[in-house]
């Protein structure tokens, strides 16, 4: 995954489901647009609590956003526990993932002591 790009695509998709008179139904759905920057491996504070677990200020990692619901990301404590939050419940922390082919690590304000006063 160093090389590619993490696309999020709006490519509207069908749903087939049985409603309650038997009837097949056949819906057609459009993801929503990403609102977060948040990518996989980035590292997530929740803002606001959301169980006695995942409290208030707990630094997360991104495990997984699903391209056909974006804004809720899979987030993941240091001992391993899982769990699922809405992108307004949480504040980016620190970027890990590349963003366009660049390196966080190499974001000119990570580079502060080359700068000049």
């Amino acid at each position: 995954m160093a090389d590619e790009a993490i696309k999020f695509s709006r490519t509207p998709y069908n749903v087939t489901y049985v409603d309650l008179k038997g009837e097949k139904q056949t819906i057609r759905r459009v993801p929503p647009p990403k609102l977060h920057d948040a990518l996989p491996t980035d590292v997530v504070k929740l803002t606001r609590k959301k169980n006695d677990d995942f409290q208030e200020g707990d630094e997360l990692e991104v495990v997984s956003i699903t391209e056909r619901q974006p804004n809720v990301l899979q987030l993941q404590k240091s001992d391993g526990t899982k769990t699922f939050i809405d992108y307004y419940d949480m504040q980016l922390e620190k970027k890990v993932a590349l963003r366009d082919g660049v390196d966080p690590l190499d974001e000119p304000i990570n580079n502060k002591y080359l700068l000049w006063p």
